[in-house]
């Protein structure tokens, strides 16, 4: 009995653990993502389709990282809102026209803003997980 209890708690500390790191990922990546999408912003703005594809990179990873969280958490909305966003990011990769990157930045910041109301507390730089 001492030993089963054992287990449970060690398992159950190691998982917190896990879960910790995987939060600070999560919200690194999401501290990261004004700057990437500002810098694709630019680059489409200067209609420099090279470099936007390039400096979206950037972006896809952010997305691997916030797809992975959500799917850990079997967050279905999220992971809706994550996979929409990270194949738009992929889409401005794989362009060479600014107009179609253009677009696909929108539809990335669209979600962007449905996964943040539905997932984002607080405010002033203290946002929470919800």
């Amino acid at each position: 009995m001492k030993r089963t209890l054992l287990l449970i708690s060690v398992i159950s500390v190691f998982a917190a653990l896990c879960s910790a790191q995987d939060d600070a990922a999560y919200m690194a990546a999401m501290k990261s993502m004004n700057a990437a999408v500002g810098a694709v912003n630019t680059d489409i703005m200067a209609k420099d389709a090279a470099k936007a594809a390039t400096d979206a990179k950037q972006l896809v990873t952010i997305f691997d990282t916030v797809l992975s969280y959500w799917t850990a958490k079997k967050t279905d909305d999220a992971i809706g809102f994550a996979t929409t966003a990270h194949d738009a990011a992929k889409a401005i990769t794989t362009s060479t026209d600014s107009d179609a990157q253009a677009a696909s930045l929108r539809t990335l910041r669209g979600t962007c803003g449905q996964c943040h109301s539905a997932h984002r507390a607080g405010g002033g730089g203290q946002f929470t997980i919800k």
